[in-house]
């Protein structure tokens, strides 16, 4: 093959990578997870409020360098599929030719093509290209500090000026993700094999290796000095590192299960977790990785080739040298990479490994470049009767459509449809929008859900286009029941079995992933109310009904004005240090005995107060079951901020309102 057809190739193969990471980009993955969220809405839009940072507590700590990009996007384009998760797509895209640019520098362009290639269709490939994570940057950041390092240390570069580009890729992957700093000790690893193996390489590279190092330290200076004076900040590390923990105990068990479940993600099994895999699905099928492994096996007979002939002090052509450190150097990438799925949980996490993806892809091609050259064994030529070019280009087929023929069915097929994955990205929710972006006259509605936060609403509105005419209102339908306005989605969590009688089916039928659309009367509270009694934040309370069999209080409340709350920010799961993230609005109610003496309480509001809109009316339960022997003679229940322990008044100025229960 010609150079401008190796160029014309790579180009070809780049472009198949953007059109599968950019195609049903706002449906797939297909809704909205939390992780995704907040990494875009909380800590990119820190940089937006101009709340420049080198790392940022949220979360449990994140990195910085893909929020500051990701801002960017989000002011251009918005809270959308585009402002989300277009960069990562532009990202997972370059990574695919900057593995072809290294995986050629290290092994020739058979490798590099058939690598490229094989993660453009992979599913792991795709799974970090299409959504927001810091997850995708590291890759590419780190090719690129490889790509220029091997530059300067096959030069011998006494310029320096490929070891400061490799020093200012791998400190930029510090400001990326946490993995990143494992890069440096690759290198130093490898540097110490040079100088044990390949002297004359070290003595003609180690000027340029302090420039590395000495920069690469220099330009992590913020980050260290940022992290030393927060330590808590990075509480994710210590929450993930159980197999760790253990071992320093003195249990081994655990490690050693852990580094069996991530060597063997490769072919046997994989990522535990829905949000990223198909549970325990490994990365390759068996073609796959037999081509993995036989191109683990391919470098460590080059690496141990080497070996051999240093300590038999024989001499060996700069080729078969250099392929022995190249091949080194990639077992030590690969290693590294997987490292952190030895020591965290999940064992054989595609997010924890991320570093190794490209040199994954640069192993599993190993075998195609050795049938492309025909050279099998360290420091021999063994020559074919077929073609070498010929049998390589077969073989590069074989592993790509292999992966293809997989992968792509089960990224945008099997996975998105998985019921537990549906739930985990709140598909049913986008399912919800889609129907009412179908539907312009429906504007005002309920949807149930868990109130787990805001993220919830964020998603829905996402799903709206973040239109404004459109206002749902959110509640538990466990515990609440929206009547004004009267059509709601329910379905999840299941409706109370005293509220399912209340909600009447539309006709014809209309359903939406697990919702479906019901209808309530809308007069129903007002007919059983005797009184209104309003509180100072404009939430006024209708009615109360206690059942003594079973201890619940059902109480019904009108929003007689637009609610009055606290500004109530976004705010990360798990939230900074010392940062409080529950609510700021709930209904206490308890039970008290014939002396006022305190029997039991549930405090809660479920329903979100910042979707409810003046008039609209809504029930929801207390659950107060009496301790055995005693009577209560009083209910009473009223409004609080949690945060403050604040009661709110009513507008004649009493802290709670009483029923008598007898």
């Amino acid at each position: 093959m010609s150079r401008r057809g190796e160029v014309w190739l790579i180009v070809a193969i780049t472009f198949v990578a953007f059109v599968l990471r950019l195609w049903q980009l706002g449906h797939m993955p297909p809704g909205w997870r939390d992780d995704e969220l907040i990494n875009s809405l909380v800590i990119s839009q820190h940089v937006l409020d101009g709340d420049w940072a080198v790392y940022y507590a949220d979360a449990s700590g994140h990195e910085a360098l893909y929020h500051v990009l990701n801002a960017f996007m989000l002011g251009v384009f918005g809270a959308n599929w585009v402002g989300i998760r277009l960069l990562s797509a532009f990202l997972g895209t370059l990574t695919v030719p900057l593995t072809y640019l290294l995986g050629r520098k290290l092994f020739g362009r058979a490798v590099g093509l058939t690598a490229a290639a094989g993660l453009t269709v992979s599913f792991w490939g795709m799974m970090y290209s299409r959504f927001g994570l810091r997850h995708v940057l590291l890759p590419l950041l780190t090719l690129a500090a490889f790509y220029f390092f091997w530059r300067g240390f096959q030069k011998g570069n006494q310029r320096f000026t490929d070891y400061l580009i490799a020093a200012l890729f791998v400190s930029l992957g510090f400001y990326t993700y946490f993995a990143g700093r494992g890069v440096p000790l690759i290198l130093l690893a490898f540097m110490g094999v040079v100088w044990l193996l390949a002297r004359p390489y070290f003595y003609k590279n180690w000027r340029g290796w302090l420039v590395l190092l000495g920069g690469t330290v220099v330009l992590a200076l913020p980050l260290i000095f940022t992290l030393q004076a927060q330590p808590e900040a990075e509480g994710r590390v210590a929450e993930l590192a159980v197999p760790l923990v253990e071992a320093r105990a003195g249990n081994f068990e655990p490690l050693q299960a852990y580094v069996l479940t991530t060597l063997g993600m490769f072919h046997a099994t994989g990522d535990d977790e829905w949000l990223y895999n198909i549970p325990n699905r490994p990365l390759f099928g068996a073609v796959g990785a037999i081509f993995f492994w036989g191109g683990v096996l391919l470098a460590l007979i080059d690496g141990f080739g080497l070996i051999s002939v240093r300590l038999r002090r024989r001499a060996i052509d700069p080729a078969g040298e250099m392929r022995g450190l190249a091949a080194i150097f990639l077992l030590l990438w690969w290693l590294a990479g997987i490292a952190p799925a030895f020591i965290s949980v999940p064992p054989a996490s595609l997010g924890h490994t991320i570093l190794a993806q490209p040199a994954t892809y640069i192993l599993a091609a190993l075998p195609v470049g050795r049938l492309a050259s025909g050279n099998w064994r360290f420091g021999t030529r063994w020559t074919i009767a077929s073609p070498p070019a010929l049998l390589a280009f077969m073989a590069a087929l074989l592993f790509i459509g292999t992966i293809a023929v997989r992968d792509l069915p089960d990224y945008f097929q099997r996975w998105p449809e998985r019921g537990m994955v549906r739930f985990l990205y709140r598909a049913d929710i986008q399912d919800v929008a889609d129907y009412v972006n179908s539907v312009p006259d429906l504007t005002d509605f309920g949807i149930s859900g868990g109130l787990a936060g805001l993220w919830d609403r964020i998603a829905l509105q996402i799903g709206l286009h973040n239109n404004g005419d459109v206002r749902p209102r959110w509640f538990n339908a466990e515990r609440a029941l929206l009547l004004s306005p009267p059509l709601s989605f329910v379905g999840f969590p299941e409706t109370a079995v005293s509220y399912e009688p209340l909600l009447n089916p539309v006709a014809p039928e209309v359903t939406a992933g697990y919702y479906r659309l019901a209808q309530t009367e809308a007069q129903m509270l007002a007919e059983r109310s005797e009184e209104r009694i309003c509180f100072m934040n404009g939430l006024c309370w209708l009615t109360a009904v206690f059942a003594p069999d079973s201890g619940r209080l059902e109480l019904g409340w009108q929003v007689g004005e637009t609610l009055q709350l606290p500004a109530i920010p976004l705010i990360s799961n798990p939230p900074p240090p010392g940062v409080y993230a529950g609510p700021r609005l709930q209904v206490f109610a308890q039970l008290l005995d014939a002396e006022g003496n305190f029997l039991v309480g549930d405090d809660g509001l479920w329903v979100d107060p910042a979707t409810l809109q003046p008039g609209d009316t809504f029930l929801q339960q207390h659950w107060l079951p009496l301790p055995e022997g005693n009577g209560a003679v009083t209910a009473v229940f009223g409004l609080y901020d949690p945060m403050t322990g604040e009661r709110i008044l009513t507008t004649d100025g009493r802290e709670y309102l009483s029923l008598d229960v007898r």
